[in-house]
């Protein structure tokens, strides 16, 4: 006969245990070291220049940490079409990553390159476009794949002017210019000029007014400050309207110009001065009114008065800040003259304007 044998629960699991620990984990292949694809490339042209900015990635595709790429490789394709792979035109020789202590974010390493446009392409088709993306290479030449892909036009650029300068005038800065011929446009492009503005020394340029471009031209600028130093220039621009794509490159910058706009000049005379003669039942007064003037740095009039061959007098105290004034200090029996002039924030004033006359009757 056989004897049973009968093992207790918990010799069970001790035998488990045991059989447990000597079991090996599973094994870790090593990290291939592919760089997740960069996904945050921009592109900006100026001229025939493009620059591309990144953010090289930290982490591999197996989330282990990027020790090391060797480069980033920088590819171009003509047309508007995705790209499959990586036409080369340029490699940025990468930096290495700053150690920081175990548990601190490292610092983001942004990389650059400027990439320049064949002019070829804006000659075969103006309207047409070129994609760029990078490309993360690792030490065995590598990769996971392209960035996301930035989409440029090729549209050629005119020449800015050659000779531009800036005059104070009474009513705005006067921006002349003369350059060379602008070519003809060629289809799903618009050439512009664009004027711009900036603080004299501070190179921020601001856009005041897109124009249609001219070998000689002018263009009046009545949004600037009195009594501040400004550098003016023009820049080409080509609008693109291509491929259902509205766009715009910026071309080359003419030489910037300085002036100072000092303010010399005087409002316009004030015009269309009458005066009122009334007395019914109080002091005589004389009311004047006249049109207002419209310049923007006005700061009031000043209202004269003369009687017979008198030379006319001043006869406000302070600044009249509209155009209307009551004169309560008339003598009867006598015939005034009054004119006006405006005068603008810096003292400017202008002459006078005509005259008019009231004549203040006899106490009856």
């Amino acid at each position: 006969m056989f004897q049973r044998a009968y093992i207790l629960p918990g010799c069970i699991l001790f035998l488990t245990m045991l059989a447990g620990c000597g079991t090996p984990g599973a094994p870790q292949l090593p990290s291939l070291q592919l760089a997740r694809p960069v996904d945050d490339l921009t592109a900006s042209r100026k001229g025939n220049k493009v620059q591309l900015d990144w953010t090289l990635p930290r982490k591999n595709t197996d989330r282990t940490l990027v020790k090391n790429i060797p480069d980033s490789r920088v590819c171009r394709h003509d047309g508007t079409v995705l790209m499959s792979g990586c036409t080369e035109v340029g490699t940025v020789q990468n930096t290495r990553f700053q150690q920081v202590p175990k548990g601190e974010q490292p610092p983001a390493v942004r990389m650059k390159y400027v990439d320049t446009l064949p002019a070829q392409l804006g000659e075969k088709n103006p309207a047409g476009f070129v994609r760029y993306a990078v490309e993360i290479m690792n030490t065995r030449d590598r990769s996971a794949g392209l960035s996301n892909q930035v989409l440029i036009p090729v549209a050629p650029t005119t020449a800015p002017p050659e000779d531009v300068t800036a005059k104070i005038e009474a009513d705005g800065v006067l921006i002349s210019w003369t350059g060379a011929e602008v070519p003809e446009t060629p289809p799903g492009l618009t050439y512009r000029y664009r004027i711009a503005r900036s603080p004299a020394g501070a190179n921020a340029f601001i856009g005041i007014a897109d124009i249609d471009p001219a070998a000689e031209g002018f263009y009046l600028d009545k949004t600037f400050a009195w009594e501040t130093k400004y550098d003016y220039r023009i820049s080409s621009v080509t609008l693109v309207h291509s491929q259902g794509i509205n766009t715009t490159v910026d071309g080359d910058d003419s030489k910037s110009v300085e002036v100072f706009t000092r303010d010399i000049y005087p409002p316009s005379d004030p015009t269309g001065l009458q005066a009122v003669f009334s007395s019914i039942g109080q002091k005589p007064f004389v009311d004047l009114s006249w049109a207002p003037n419209m310049e923007t740095d006005l700061a009031g009039y000043n209202v004269f008065r003369r009687s017979g061959k008198g030379e006319p007098l001043k006869i406000n105290k302070q600044l009249v800040t509209v155009p209307s004034y009551r004169d309560d200090a008339v003598v009867p029996g006598t015939t005034y003259f009054y004119s006006v002039s405006a005068v603008d924030l810096r003292g400017n004033e202008s002459s006078r304007s005509a005259e008019t006359l009231e004549a203040v009757p006899d106490k009856q």
